[in-house]
């Protein structure tokens, strides 16, 4: 096992691929693309098949032929791993991927998920984004504050800034190989529909929930300016079967972030066989 990961296409969708054992399929948010788990799936590759696609419009993958919402999503995903010929598997996600994640266990039920895994992912209808950026939600200002946020890659790179707790650890130069010109586009399209009807959007993911059985890991950043603490926790009691693991000194990017921290996480929870333990760089708590 050389432990790389080999870009591969397949179902419309562009991925990396590697690594020997179960399948495990983990997904980007947005901004993002199949790099924003490049490093977590390097480390797992001695314990899982390590598959990171870019979503549809994202990265290289295709374009949507209608549209990316978070189901879209989860039905391109299905049709990848009907390429694949899989259909038992470890699943993963951050942000917007968390969502797509669930939606694919949500209408495609005859996939076997062994175990979820959820990092700072917006689950719940009811739950505001933080202060921090609670500007954005003023009338009138919304669709305009998204625009610019997610739609031009100046506004990108100031979200890189603001969500991340300390951008030298994930400098601009490796974040903006998300941003291929469809990226751009699409990511101005997710966010507008995802944000601006988050109720809508989010329903059918948080009506799912309480009915994983699978068990669930939930990665979080003590320091994340969009869900804070709470908003885990809140998602935590929502689940049969959940551990939490909170990051010190942490954003919202945390697989880029913490990605020592999430593999070794990862193989704790889903694996018999953990990685080789290594000094974390920060702190790493754990709630009970």
């Amino acid at each position: 096992m050389d432990g790389r990961l080999h870009r591969r296409r397949g179902a419309g969708l562009s991925f990396f691929m590697g690594g020997d054992g179960a399948p495990l399929l983990l997904l980007h948010g947005v901004p993002g693309s199949a790099w924003s788990w490049h490093k977590v799936g390097v480390k797992l590759t001695s314990r899982f098949r390590v598959i990171l696609p870019d979503l549809m419009g994202f990265g290289m993958s295709d374009p949507p032929a209608q549209g990316a919402t978070g189901a879209d999503q989860a039905d391109a995903l299905r049709r990848l791993l009907d390429y694949l010929q899989i259909d038992d598997f470890y699943l993963g996600g951050h942000g917007f991927g968390g969502a797509v994640a669930v939606l694919l266990m949500q209408r495609h039920p005859d996939l076997r998920v062994r175990g979820l895994t959820l990092a700072a992912s917006h689950l719940l209808t009811d739950q505001p984004l933080a202060a921090s950026v609670g500007w954005a939600n003023l009338p009138g200002l919304k669709r305009v504050a998204l625009w610019m946020l997610g739609g031009t890659p100046l506004g990108l790179r100031l979200l890189h800034t603001r969500l991340t707790a300390h951008p030298e650890e994930v400098p601009w130069r490796d974040f903006r190989r998300h941003l291929s010109s469809g990226s751009v586009k699409w990511t101005r399209a997710v966010l507008l529909q995802h944000l601006l009807h988050l109720r809508h959007t989010l329903a059918l993911v948080e009506g799912a929930l309480p009915t994983i059985a699978c068990p669930t890991l939930l990665l979080w950043g003590d320091d994340d300016p969009l869900l804070d603490v709470a908003a885990a926790e809140r998602l935590r009691g929502l689940l049969t079967d959940a551990l939490l693991k909170v990051y010190a000194d942490t954003g919202h990017f945390v697989p880029e972030e913490r990605p020592l921290e999430t593999a070794e996480d990862i193989v704790l929870r889903f694996h018999d066989d953990p990685l080789p333990m290594k000094p974390l760089a920060r702190e790493t708590l754990s709630a009970p």
